[in-house]
């Protein structure tokens, strides 16, 4: 019998933001309140990342460590840097079976590791992956991400971000046909509630949001192609704050241009990364 439970996939594992350069978007993204995590290399591929860790995800800024490496990464970054990638929690070898009968074509589970220091000592964070293919209907990275070794990523000893952000409350989608997000209820085994215009797909304890452009713009004041790209795209992200003023100092403090959200909260547009990020209160 084929699987029809909601739990295969629990959430929102992270996000991932490709990058031409990792320099400039480390300090980029530090200047916006962040505490990046030291720079991280893959053992294949010729990638490497800084983390912005929250309480149970992570946005993750990747680009390339060694350019003569191949990878099909290099000119999404160059071309559109951006939100390019949606990882979601639970186990690879559930999802695989949950897809494979969903007819998605994922990949078998592949392994993964990246070396991490903790207290001056190396160790190896591992993790296992399966992935669907870029389709018309999800032209960005959608893959599930196990963590064999939770306890190196999510540390104890890392610092906090100056701005206060703690989760990741929502993932917004550009979806101008409802293509997207019909796939993405095919992808989690969940229904969306809502309309043509904005409708809301509960993913554990985050919300993947999928907007028409002009509803895009009439929430966020910024024309819908954030990144260069046609929909469907992954445009943005919400992140929980316990103290919304002191997030909102933080990001003023910077220059950035700043924009009143509904909830109290507040919209930045950071062209350069090609993501629009809104902060919203913890109530």
């Amino acid at each position: 019998m084929p699987t029809h439970s909601p739990d295969i996939v629990q959430g929102i594992d992270h996000l991932i933001v490709l990058v031409p350069d990792l320099d400039r978007s480390q300090h980029r993204w530090q200047s916006l309140g962040f505490a990046p995590t030291p720079r991280g290399f893959h053992q294949s591929g010729g990638t490497a990342n800084h983390l912005l860790m929250l309480d149970r995800s992570y946005i993750e800024l990747l680009g390339m460590a060694d350019r003569a490496t191949p990878s099909p990464y290099r000119r999404m970054a160059e071309e559109a840097p951006g939100l390019w990638g949606l990882a979601l929690r639970g186990s690879a070898d559930a999802c695989y079976g949950f897809w494979r009968e969903r007819g998605l074509d994922p990949t078998p589970p592949a392994s993964l590791a990246r070396p991490v220091e903790i207290g001056g000592r190396p160790e190896l964070a591992r993790f296992a992956l399966t992935s669907l293919p870029r389709s018309q209907e999800l032209p960005f990275l959608v893959f599930c991400c196990e963590h064999l070794t939770p306890e190196l990523v999510w540390r104890a000893d890392l610092a906090p971000h100056p701005n206060g952000s703690r989760a990741l409350r929502e993932v917004m989608v550009v979806d101008q046909d409802l293509n997207a997000r019909r796939q993405a209820e095919r992808m989690t085994g969940r229904a969306a509630s809502g309309d043509a215009d904005t409708a809301v797909l509960e993913v554990g304890e985050c919300r993947v949001s999928f907007l028409s452009a002009a509803a895009f713009t009439r929430r966020f004041r910024v024309d819908a192609a954030v990144r260069g790209c046609a929909p469907p795209m992954l445009a943005g992200f919400a992140l929980r704050v316990d103290d919304i003023e002191r997030a909102h100092r933080s990001v003023q403090l910077a220059g950035w241009p700043v924009r009143a959200a509904e909830g109290g909260g507040f919209i930045i547009h950071v062209p350069e990364e090609g993501v629009v990020i809104e902060w919203t209160p913890a109530h």
